[in-house]
């Protein structure tokens, strides 16, 4: 079809007015977008205001820039220096919101609370309006975002703190312990096992620390074994097997941000595991059976990872206390509770402790231990671990877990 001349410019016309309009509309949902931001970052800034208002009211301590850095890679596993804006999301049991840099706090609710509704609207809170809020006995996340503030930045375990998480066990403690590594209190890392049958989802988080430089989990996965047994075992070597390449490549938080995994972690966690089938044994499963299993993990692993084996031999399995025996086809564990025990040491500030027959005040005193006794636990009694003496293992007792601090230096 042939345009006459004045068809021709109307078509010019149009097709120049639309493309100016398309450029207008494009430039206008840019500005748009950016002045959501704009105040969005506004509404966040002002909302971190009233929390660190209402946080430092209920004691909680400000953590220093280096304390704070310090602790955000320990639990979540996150360079604060690598964020670029102040909502940092991290992975959680609950999904919650972020945690805030500027702030130095963590945000443990999914949504604004600032946002309320009336006559059918959303209408958001004054300052003033928002403290009321978090002060209100009726709302279900202040107690939620000042214990767990206090316990993760503050090291701080008042009663307060105590009681929220042992109130909350099966939930909060568990993923403080689980989800953000926390174990520096002896009673509330104790308090929050067993855990294995609770989430069994991101199981890495049973193997390996957020902070990659810490490695893999040791101190966990005697807890989990002697809790659960093989199950445990053959439940994390299957998801290591099935993930073995995917944490080599890094564990995604949000976007670019990685929990890293370093291959000695991998190695060692893989072996530790090795170790625990190597010695168990049960009323159905004989030493040499495990030995001869814990060699076949160890082989199919070898498939898997064809620079496995090599490393290995090289690193003398890192000297976790594995002897291969490929002939017999079983890997012997050479002392076999040095690795697979965890130790405790006493820590009171009368310089010592009284070790007691029962788990209770009252009972029996069988001796005073001194300061920085060296224990191994058998299991845990409410808030009582039984211990035996690492010097004398027939020597075997109670001791309150307040009293106690775990040993990572065996």
């Amino acid at each position: 079809m042939i345009l006459n001349k004045r068809n021709y410019l109307i078509l010019v016309f149009l097709t120049f007015f639309m493309s100016a309009v398309s450029a207008q509309t494009e430039e206008d949902e840019k500005e748009e977008e950016q002045l959501m931001q704009k105040w969005g970052e506004r509404d966040f800034a002002e909302e971190v205001g009233i929390v660190s208002e209402f946080l430092l009211s209920k004691g909680y301590k400000i953590p220093s820039e280096k304390s704070f850095k310090q602790k955000s890679w320990d639990f979540f596993g996150i360079d604060v220096d690598s964020i670029t804006s102040d909502c940092q999301s991290l992975l959680s049991k609950y999904d919650y919101c972020c945690f805030t840099k500027n702030g130095r706090f963590l945000l443990t609710y999914g949504e604004t609370f600032r946002v309320s509704v009336y006559d059918r609207l959303q209408v958001i809170l004054t300052p003033k309006q928002g403290l009321e809020l978090l002060n209100s006995p009726d709302n279900g996340f202040s107690p939620h975002l000042i214990a767990y503030n206090k316990l993760l930045f503050n090291d701080n375990v008042d009663p307060y703190v105590k009681n929220y998480f042992l109130k909350n066990r099966a939930s909060s403690l568990q993923e403080v312990v689980i989800y953000f590594n926390y174990e520096t209190n002896s009673l509330l890392y104790e308090a929050s096992l067993p855990v294995w049958d609770d989430d069994l989802r991101n199981m890495w988080h049973f193997l390996f620390y957020n902070n990659y430089q810490k490695g893999y989990r040791k101190r966990l996965l005697n807890d989990l074994y002697n809790q659960s047994g093989q199950y445990f075992i053959s439940t994390l070597l299957k998801d290591l097997t099935k993930n073995w390449h995917a944490y080599q490549q890094g564990i995604t938080i949000v976007g670019d941000k990685k929990i890293r995994i370093l291959p000695i972690s991998q190695d060692k966690a893989l072996l530790h595991l090795i170790k625990l089938q190597s010695q168990h044994q049960d009323s159905e499963t004989s030493l040499a059976d495990s030995q001869h299993k814990a060699y076949q993990y160890l082989v199919n692993f070898y498939k898997i990872d064809n620079e496995l084996e090599p490393r290995l031999k090289e690193n003398n399995y890192y000297n976790m206390g594995l002897k291969v025996l490929t002939e017999e086809q079983k890997i012997i564990s050479e002392d076999q509770y040095k690795l697979t025990e965890n130790h405790y040491i006493t820590k009171s500030n009368d310089d010592y402790i009284n070790f007691r027959s029962e788990p209770n005040s009252k009972a029996t005193v069988i001796s005073k231990l001194l300061n920085n006794t060296d224990l191994i636990k058998i299991n845990t009694q409410g808030e009582w671990l039984y211990v035996k003496l690492t010097d004398n293992p027939s020597v075997k007792g109670y001791i309150h877990l307040s009293q106690l601090e775990y040993n990572d230096n065996n």
